[in-house]
C-alpha cells in the first residue's frame, strides 16, 4: 500500500540537520532601525518552501511587530532574507520585548512511495531593543544580584534586558563545583532555582547578543 506520512517535529537547536539553514540563533532588533533582519539558505538539492510567524512570549500572535515575506520558496544553493518590521506602538519603551520567531521548512512532495518527509520547524528568540537603553548586555549581567534561601537561588535583574542564562557554577560546602542549568531572567524580574545550600555562586555562563555562551567570574 502506498502511503505518505508526513511528521511535523518543533526542533529548537541543531540547525545543520535541516534543508533550510538560518545564520543565527536569534536576532537582536536595535529599535534605532526600521527593521531587523535574518538571512535563511537551502542546503539541499530540491525547492523548498519557508512559512515564517511571530509569537510572544507566551505562543500567542501579535499584532505590533511582523515578518515579512511570510512565505518564501527558496531554490538550491540560494538564500532568502526575512525582515522583521515594528509597527512603533505596543511595546514598552523602558525593556526590551521577546518574540518566538517560527521557521517552517516544508519539502516537496515525495515522488517515491513509502517515504516519511518531514516538515521541521525551528524556533528561536527576537529580542526588540528600545532605543532609549542607554547600556550593554554584558553590563547587565554583571549586575545580577543572588539571594539564597534553604534550597533555592533567587536571581534577580534590576536592568532592562533580558538575561539569558545558560549554567551557574556553584562551589559546594564541600568544595568542589557544578554547574547547574539557568533560566532567562526578564528586565525587572527574578527566577528561582534549586540551589544545594551552603553552595556558593562563582561563576556563570550567559547567551550573549551573537548567540555564543560567555563566561563570567564572580567575586
Amino acid at each position: 500500500m502506498k502511503s505518505l506520512i508526513i511528521g511535523l517535529l518543533a526542533l529548537y537547536s541543531g540547525f545543520a540537520s535541516s534543508a533550510i539553514q538560518i545564520d543565527s540563533s536569534r536576532v537582536i532588533y536595535q529599535g534605532e532601525y526600521k527593521s531587523a533582519s535574518l538571512s535563511l539558505h537551502n542546503a539541499a538539492t530540491k525547492n523548498y518552501i519557508v512559512q515564517t510567524w511571530l509569537e510572544d512570549a507566551e505562543g500567542k500572535p501579535r499584532k505590533d511587530m511582523m515578518v515579512t515575506p511570510p512565505i518564501v520558496k527558496i531554490q538550491p544553493d540560494q538564500s532568502a532574507v526575512l525582515r522583521f518590521i515594528y509597527s512603533g506602538q505596543g511595546l514598552p519603551t523602558d525593556r526590551e520585548s521577546v518574540y518566538w520567531i517560527n521557521v517552517q521548512e516544508i519539502p516537496p512532495r515525495a515522488t517515491q512511495a513509502n517515504v516519511m518527509q518531514l516538515a521541521i520547524r525551528t524556533r528561536l528568540k527576537l529580542f526588540y531593543r528600545p532605543p532609549g537603553l542607554k547600556t550593554k548586555l554584558d553590563e547587565q549581567v554583571r549586575k545580577l544580584t543572588f539571594s539564597k534561601t534553604d534550597n533555592a537561588l533567587e536571581v534577580k535583574n534590576a536592568g532592562p534586558m533580558y538575561i539569558s542564562l545558560s549554567q551557574l557554577i556553584i562551589k559546594t560546602p564541600q568544595g568542589k563545583e557544578q554547574k547547574i542549568l539557568a533560566p532567562m531572567v526578564p528586565p525587572f524580574g527574578n527566577e528561582s532555582i534549586r540551589f544545594t545550600k551552603g553552595s556558593q555562586v562563582v561563576g556563570l555562563t550567559y547567551i550573549n547578543d551573537y548567540g555564543g555562551v560567555a563566561d563570567v567570574k564572580m567575586n
